[in-house]
């Protein structure tokens, strides 16, 4: 018997999220996320919560470029960037120095091994900005585990550039990542939720 599920944040009613939801993020900024297909079930992913937190942003769901040709069409890829840590990245910091112009970030959405695969498959986001970030705070998405010691969930890459870029507070992000979870362990064993806990 399928779950009943709140109207509103789409989890299933006993994870509702909606409690730490606040006034949404009006973001400039234009984030589009590239989800990798095998995301989309996942309970604990946290595009869902980006798109109730942020007033402008869009989800693509593929892997391939024929996945993405209708959006690429779409964009002036002049003024995107794609946030993803390379060794030719534009560190955050560094932004306001440049004469770079970011209307869109591009963000790939999914473990390390999928979304290399999907920048491997679509070689036009090799021909964006790389933006990365010269810091990298400790990770809070404890619920699922980091496979690089500077991995952040997608929700905590995006609200930290949205800080760096246009002076945002990205606490409500955070904090209803901190509910998400929160919700997603409250019915585990003491024993089994202190693993996702610091």
């Amino acid at each position: 018997m399928k779950r009943l599920q709140c109207s509103n944040c789409t989890y299933p009613l006993t994870t509702c999220v909606c409690k730490y939801l606040q006034e949404p993020i009006k973001n400039r900024t234009r984030i589009i996320i590239l989800q990798h297909p095998d995301e989309t079930e996942l309970a604990k992913n946290t595009v869902r919560l980006l798109t109730l937190q942020l007033s402008n942003i869009e989800v693509f769901v593929g892997e391939s470029q024929q996945d993405f040709m209708q959006l690429q069409s779409q964009l002036n890829l002049a003024t995107c960037a794609l946030l993803y840590p390379s060794e030719h990245a534009v560190t955050t910091d560094a932004l306001s120095d440049s004469e770079h112009i970011i209307e869109t970030l591009l963000v790939i959405d999914g473990t390390w091994k999928k979304t290399n695969k999907i920048l491997a498959l679509n070689t036009w986001l090799k021909t964006l900005l790389a933006v990365s970030f010269k810091d990298i705070p400790q990770n809070k998405y404890t619920i699922r585990k980091a496979e690089q010691i500077y991995s952040l969930s997608t929700l905590e890459a995006v609200g930290l550039f949205l800080t760096h870029q246009e002076q945002v507070d990205s606490q409500p992000l955070l904090l209803l990542l901190d509910g998400m979870i929160e919700e997603q362990t409250k019915f585990m064993p003491a024993h089994v939720k202190a693993r996702y806990q610091r």
